[in-house]
């Protein structure tokens, strides 16, 4: 062996420990958050089979007859539900199904000077046009104040009989009950970057785990794949890498997909996206309905709805009221399980001409891809979506479990036994490599903040070593 490949073999060797190091600590430090987001995840996965048994009562109509017009279904709703402003309208898209009118949350409040004997329910004017009140005028009506923080109020309505079928909070669904679990532990938005801590360090675990197994040197792939153990800690390492390699490219999909709509690594994302021209188009904020001078009036829901299923009859929808007299309805569709059909459409509210139209087809190839990844991030494909999902879940946390096993098994009573480290590895660590990091701390700006915590531990650590 020549010189230079000694010294090859040396720096390979030195490198090795810097990236054990990094690996060693990335899973004990955050293995218990990536726990909770797989357990939580694996929890969120049958959300659909949770809510067929737990909101069957709201969703299903116990006999099937052909729909009400929608505006006697919404008529049936506001009725029920007086004072409250609607914030969309979800009709039914499959025999069976129930309409839901989603209502934006409002707060009772006492005022000094209220007169609540002359004031009007804060909802749909007369019921002319289906337009929505606007917000200064909602604020006038006395004892109800729109809360526009607070959650939405969802009504169930058999579209056959215009029935009241219940009511929820959108809290009370499992679904997104589930969903705040999986993203801030239920405690809020100022909570989210805990689970996007655990996501960004576990691409680093996958980054430094693919290196560790990468065969080095001269060694074969046969020596990597094929398992020659014939003691426990061999078998336990090499389940840990090979189910992580398997599944690795399943994996970094659903990294990646959650870290887009994370708070601050998804805040970059957006930033990115949109300076390449690659988000998804919007329709003008200043569009606005020509409002009738003859006397007509507005479009009734149904209308409207059936000029919508005119331009899009295969998808469900959601439809959104105007906000004013010359305010527009914006629709777009419900299922997000379905991305090749996602479009939004803005109409008229008198004339029902078509203001904007925007489909699958004017999206360009980022926005297309974040709108296929994150449904599949759901499950929201299908069981054999879930079942991947879950296969991959279930081996987030074997890996976790795994490691804190082999750690144990090799750990020294009394030591922590972390790979050792000295000044010399650090400069084995070439200039890219660095700019690489910096670059995914920039992107994640989460991950960077702890790593720098990181390397200044090790570098007093290592100061400390050397005097």
């Amino acid at each position: 062996m020549s010189n230079l490949d000694i010294q090859h073999a040396n720096k390979s060797a030195l490198l090795h420990r810097v990236f054990w190091r990094l690996h060693f600590w990335s899973g004990l430090l955050t293995a218990p958050i990536v726990l909770f987001a797989a357990l939580t995840g694996i929890l969120y996965i049958f959300t659909p089979q949770i809510e067929a048994w737990k909101h069957a009562e709201l969703d299903k109509v116990a006999q099937i007859r052909a729909a009400l017009p929608l505006d006697q279904q919404v008529d049936a709703a506001m009725t029920a539900f007086p004072g409250k402003q609607i914030k969309s309208i979800v009709p039914a898209y499959v025999e069976g199904e129930t309409t839901q009118v989603i209502f934006g949350e409002q707060r009772q409040r006492e005022k000094k000077t209220a007169n609540t004997e002359n004031s009007k329910p804060n909802g749909y004017e007369e019921h002319q046009g289906h337009q929505m009140p606007e917000a200064s005028k909602a604020a006038k009506v006395e004892g109800i104040e729109h809360s526009a923080g607070s959650e939405n109020l969802i009504v169930y309505v058999d579209p056959g009989t215009a029935r009241i079928q219940g009511s929820i909070l959108e809290s009370g669904r499992f679904r997104n009950w589930a969903r705040k679990l999986h993203s801030n532990m239920l405690q809020g938005d100022g909570w989210r970057w805990i689970i996007e801590l655990g996501a960004s360090w576990m691409l680093m675990m996958m980054i430094t785990g693919i290196y560790l197994w990468w065969p080095r040197g001269k060694a074969s792939w046969r020596s990597v794949l094929q398992y020659s153990g014939n003691n426990r800690r061999v078998t336990w390492r090499y389940l840990h890498s090979m189910l992580s390699i398997v599944l690795g490219l399943v994996t970094l999909i659903i990294l990646l997909t959650g870290l887009t709509w994370a708070k601050y690594a998804g805040e970059n994302f957006r930033i990115v996206q949109n300076a390449a021209a690659q988000n998804t188009p919007r329709a003008p904020k200043d569009l606005k309905s020509v409002v009738a001078i003859n006397g007509n009036s507005a479009l009734s829901i149904q209308a409207v709805y059936q000029q919508a299923k005119n331009q899009a009859s295969d998808v469900q929808m959601q439809l959104t009221p105007p906000k004013s007299e010359s305010g527009v309805w914006k629709i777009d569709n419900y299922d997000r399980s379905q991305p090749g059909k996602r479009f939004q459409l803005i109409l008229d509210a008198y004339s029902g001409n078509t203001l904007f139209q925007s489909g699958w087809e004017q999206m360009p190839v980022l926005s297309r891809a974040t709108a296929v990844g994150i449904p599949f991030h759901r499950g929201e494909f299908g069981l054999w979506n879930q079942a991947l999902l879950v296969l991959v879940g279930l081996n987030v946390i074997f890996s976790v479990v795994s490691g804190y096993v082999m750690w144990l098994q090799r750990r020294k009573a009394g030591s922590l036994s972390a790979p050792k480290l000295e000044s010399k590895h650090m400069r084995v660590i070439s200039w890219w490599m660095w700019v690489i990091t910096l670059a995914l701390g920039v992107a994640m700006p989460v991950f960077g903040i702890s790593l720098l915590i990181l390397l200044l531990m090790e570098v007093t650590y290592l100061y400390f070593q050397i005097n």
